[in-house]
């Protein structure tokens, strides 16, 4: 993605299209929709996803446009990349090779790292500019 689109479209206020979000479950992954605040057809989704082939404990975050542009991941809990352990962060951008650059999450000044499946979502909405304030968020129920 080129770089001044995705600032743009990272730099919009966001909103999910639901208050209350439950986490996946363990193993699993869950969508979360949202949309820019002052412009509905701008649409994102947030997936939260708690599984991985070797590590069943993973934990990762990705921002999606439309459904089809990733715009980042962020890997809490899995596999190193490149020499760099998580937490860690793909920006996919021209910046940054396209999620190709791996960045150690402790160089994003603005992003709060935890591995606690509740708040690691609410800091990853807010990191990405979606409204927090009025979010229930919950442990998933089976």
């Amino acid at each position: 993605m080129e770089d001044t689109k995705y600032s743009t479209l990272h730099n919009y206020p966001k909103i999910t299209n639901q208050n209350k979000l439950f986490c996946a479950v363990q193993g699993s992954q869950k969508v979360f929709n949202g949309h820019a605040v002052f412009n509905s057809n701008e649409q994102f989704k947030v997936i939260q996803v708690r599984k991985g082939h070797i590590r069943k404990k993973d934990l990762t975050y990705v921002l999606m446009y439309r459904h089809k542009e990733i715009m980042l991941r962020v890997d809490l809990i899995g596999a190193t990349h490149q020499g760099t352990p998580t937490p860690h962060v793909h920006i996919f951008d021209e910046s940054h090779d396209n999620g190709l650059t791996v960045i150690p999450l402790n160089q994003i000044p603005e992003y709060n790292t935890t591995d606690n499946v509740i708040e690691s979502l609410g800091e990853f909405l807010k990191y990405n500019n979606f409204q927090v304030e009025l979010l229930e968020i919950s442990e998933p129920t089976v």
